[in-house]
């Protein structure tokens, strides 16, 4: 179970992601972009609105705070120079709506280590 903070997304992005990483038992909470707080920092993921580059500062001061959290940019108008943009600023990964169960399960998978995983390495 992981603590996965939606920061700045959209109410239907922001649902259709909570249902999916809810069945999955993870902790998930909605923040705006002008409520970044602790509760963003001690998270275990973040998802973060790509739409108008509005998550640049919020990365930037992340990175700044704990350079190894995982950052998510999810937006519904993907074009392939702010997918770049988001990686070159930091971001771990980029996904685009519609949003498949399977898809933000890898996202979770690959970017928060899971004990098991933590088992196999040690």
């Amino acid at each position: 179970m992981a603590k996965v903070v939606l920061l700045g997304l959209e109410t239907g992005a922001a649902q259709q992601i909570r249902r999916a990483l809810q069945t999955d038992n993870h902790l998930v909470f909605n923040k705006p972009f002008n409520d970044f707080d602790n509760e963003v920092l001690d998270a275990d993921i973040v998802f973060a609105s790509g739409d108008g580059k509005r998550y640049m500062p919020f990365l930037k001061s992340m990175r700044e705070k704990n350079p190894a959290m995982p950052f998510v940019v999810v937006t519904r108008l993907p074009e392939t120079s702010d997918w770049l943009d988001a990686l070159e600023a930091g971001a771990t990964d980029y996904c685009s709506a519609p949003f498949e169960t399977s898809q933000l399960r890898w996202l979770m998978e690959s970017a928060v280590p899971t004990p098991r995983i933590r088992a196999i390495a040690a």
